[in-house]
């Protein structure tokens, strides 16, 4: 199937890319085809972006959250002024604290100078809290303070800093539950759950695959020394029926994969990684035997009701009687079953 080249500024959720010449700005852009679930976060996107309320993106890993984030700070009042990202689980939580609020020389054990923290940067603009649900309690606390009074101090000092931040955050879990556990504070909960935006995975919405790939394709071909031109139908069939556990960031590798094994101007189905290929064969297979599992028990029934009465099952069924017998045949259902009788 030829690709469109018509959606060359279209990114995961059909947002335009930033870049330098448009000043970094992320622009909500309106294309043909997108499913409505993601319709529905485009609406939610531009309503929140012009406010200041906090906003919990929630949605399983590779959903492109922090893609949607950008997307509510460069169509808001502070596009103009810091996005700040801090993935939360990448830290141990000793140091999580001093990366988010900044501390003194001197403030622990290998503190040999001051550091500006997250909150600090971003004064004026947005702070991006992914997976929030790993920040331990202590931090918690401070968090919460923070949001509501807007002020903290750094580790090691005193000295109260005034910010203007707009928070946004991730999450992989259902914080609701975290928050009956006892590991993530119920009132921080309500403060940052103002305003939620779901990620559907892509399984739910794989209207999006086509646009997604000839999105990724006009990327790699814009980077790289070759053009793909073409998708086969049998490539297509198979992205489509694949349930993509790692969402839009594994279709994205699995379109680099197949663009640079290809030699010509298409992508075949056998340059998809063996995996995608191999689950899609066992998918095939475990839908055969279903089926034909479903109709055996079918073909029993309707003996069973005509008392195996072959030519009346042929015309209940309305097929040729050698049709029937070749049904029978192949389900070893040519006899009736002898009944033991035990006294």
């Amino acid at each position: 199937m030829p690709l469109n080249t018509g959606i060359l500024e279209i990114y995961h959720f059909g947002m335009k890319v930033a870049s330098k010449e448009t000043g970094g700005a992320l622009e909500l852009q309106q294309i043909r085809e997108r499913s409505p679930k993601i319709q529905q976060v485009y609406d939610m996107v531009l309503k929140l972006a012009p406010t200041d309320a906090p906003v919990l993106i929630q949605g399983e890993e590779g959903t492109e959250k922090e893609l949607v984030a950008q997307a509510i700070h460069f169509n808001s009042l502070r596009r103009d002024s810091p996005f700040i990202p801090v993935n939360c689980s990448a830290y141990p939580q000793t140091l999580l604290e001093s990366e988010l609020f900044g501390h003194e020389e001197g403030a622990f054990n290998g503190a040999i100078h001051q550091k500006i923290g997250c909150f600090e940067k971003a004064d004026k603009g947005t702070i991006f809290l992914d997976r929030i649900e790993d920040i331990p309690p202590i931090s918690q606390m401070k968090l919460l303070r923070l949001l509501q009074s807007k002020e903290f101090e750094r580790l090691g000092s005193e000295e109260t800093i005034r910010v203007d931040i707009r928070l946004i955050a991730t999450t992989n879990k259902d914080l609701r539950k975290e928050v009956e556990k006892g590991t993530f504070r119920e009132d921080l909960y309500y403060q940052i759950n103002i305003i939620a935006i779901h990620l559907p995975p892509l399984r739910q919405r794989k209207e999006d695959i086509p646009i997604l790939v000839e999105y990724f394709l006009e990327e790699l071909s814009i980077k790289g020394a070759k053009r793909i031109k073409y998708l086969s139908s049998e490539t297509m069939q198979v992205l489509m029926k694949y349930d993509w556990p790692r969402n839009v960031k594994e279709l994205e590798n699995v379109i680099q994969h197949a663009f640079l094994l290809a030699e010509g101007e298409t992508i075949n189905k056998d340059l998809l990684p063996s995996r995608i290929l191999n689950e899609i064969l066992a998918q095939k297979e475990e839908e055969i035997s279903s089926f034909e599992e479903n109709e055996k028990r079918f073909l029993m029934k309707i003996l069973q009701e005509c008392n195996w009465n072959k030519l009346q099952v042929a015309k209940k069924l309305n097929i040729s009687r050698s049709t029937l017998y070749g049904k029978l045949k192949k389900y070893n259902l040519m006899t009736k079953p002898i009944r033991i009788l035990r006294k």
